[in-house]
């Protein structure tokens, strides 16, 4: 008798007492992934600043801004963790054996997707070398960011484990300060970044951001300063709409705070996001009811599909184009149709990517 071929059910999953906010955390940021992606258009066509539909895709599309920087940080929560460490070997294996497949597999589906549905010319040489810099197609590159994190960290626990977590925040702050001058510099002296945009090296300017995953792994805010820090990630939000080509920011402020990942200002702003959601999804915390087990559970089954949506939602939002409600040009025409695209698209692509995930050899690359 042939197998089946969906696996059979499991039990919730398991959800580490004082984790429940990494779950919750990878869902708010690849919903903000799927908002910078769907909303882009929206955001970017002539006049945008002049409706309010305009500027509400330009704060959609830059206050999202921290989504990467923040899957970075849990990431580094998660894999600088000494406890979890069984050594070089056993490590890179997992992280190969988790990792290596989803690159080839999803750079081949979306090379098809480009020839077969976009009707783009890419041919062999074009697909190794726009494969080899990030730009296949949008969001890819982010594979390359965690391989290459991946690599360093046998390099970097050791150390971690030998030292304290506020030795790790500062060598963490110093580098997302490195990150955030050469990001500036490209501005103020044309000094390009174009060097470390390369699959063999994306993940360096994400190095500060990993490690400050790890070393704020067990701060918790109370009272004032968990107000104070959620005002702050507020106020980024609106200053990334603000400064959004918008002719009243003065050049050097344009300059001294790129609207890229790695802006100052983003960087600090993922920093706030991962404090002030780790601070409120606990027990004890405004969003506890997220931590309780049911909730968690189920967070830990949207967290777990995050790689699969990050890669699979480009697809159906490419394909929702050719429905008439949703569909059209790229741009919405209006703020219904703008929403209602985000949440078709993320709600799909939750719904494919966990359908697939029961199959047990396509979960190995979602």
């Amino acid at each position: 008798m042939p197998p089946p071929a969906l696996a059979p059910a499991r039990s919730a999953p398991v959800v580490a007492p004082g984790l429940e906010w990494v779950s919750w955390l990878r869902v708010l940021a690849i919903t903000a992934v799927v908002a910078i992606h769907v909303v882009g258009h929206d955001a970017i066509v002539p006049g945008a600043r002049e409706t309010f539909h305009g500027n509400l895709a330009i704060w959609l599309d830059f206050g999202s801004d921290f989504a990467v920087p923040v899957f970075v940080m849990v990431s580094g929560a998660l894999l600088l963790d000494p406890a979890r460490y069984a050594g070089a070997g056993d490590f890179l294996r997992k992280r190969a054996l988790r990792l290596v497949p989803a690159v080839v597999v999803w750079h081949l589906l979306w090379w098809v997707f480009l020839l077969t549905v976009l009707g783009e010319d890419v041919g062999v040489r074009a697909f190794v070398a726009q494969s080899a810099t990030g730009r296949l197609y949008t969001a890819l590159y982010f594979f390359w960011i965690v391989l290459g994190l991946a690599l360093v960290t046998p390099l970097l626990v050791p150390w971690v484990s030998s030292v304290g977590r506020r030795a790790v925040v500062v060598a963490g702050a110093a580098l997302v300060g490195m990150t955030a001058a050469s990001a500036a510099a490209e501005g103020l002296l044309g000094l390009p970044t174009a060097w470390v945009q390369t699959a063999w090296t994306w993940w360096i300017p994400y190095l500060g951001l990993y490690l400050l995953g790890w070393g704020l792994r067990d701060v918790v805010l109370r009272g004032w300063l968990l107000a104070a820090t959620a005002a702050g990630a507020v106020g980024i939000g609106v200053l990334q709409w603000w400064l959004w080509e918008n002719p009243a920011v003065p050049e050097l402020v344009r300059q001294l705070l790129p609207t890229t990942y790695y802006g100052v200002q983003v960087q600090v702003y993922a920093v706030l996001v991962f404090l002030v959601v780790k601070s409120v999804v606990r027990p004890d915390g405004a969003l506890g009811a997220l931590a309780a087990p049911r909730a968690a559970a189920a967070g830990r089954v949207l967290g777990d599909a995050t790689l699969g949506v990050f890669v699979l939602h480009l697809m159906v939002w490419n394909l929702m184009l050719s429905l008439p409600a949703l569909g059209g040009e790229k741009a919405a025409d209006s703020v219904p149709q703008m929403l209602g695209r985000v949440a078709f698209v993320l709600v799909v692509t939750y719904a494919v990517v966990l359908l697939l995930r029961r199959l047990p050899v396509v979960r190995r690359v979602l």
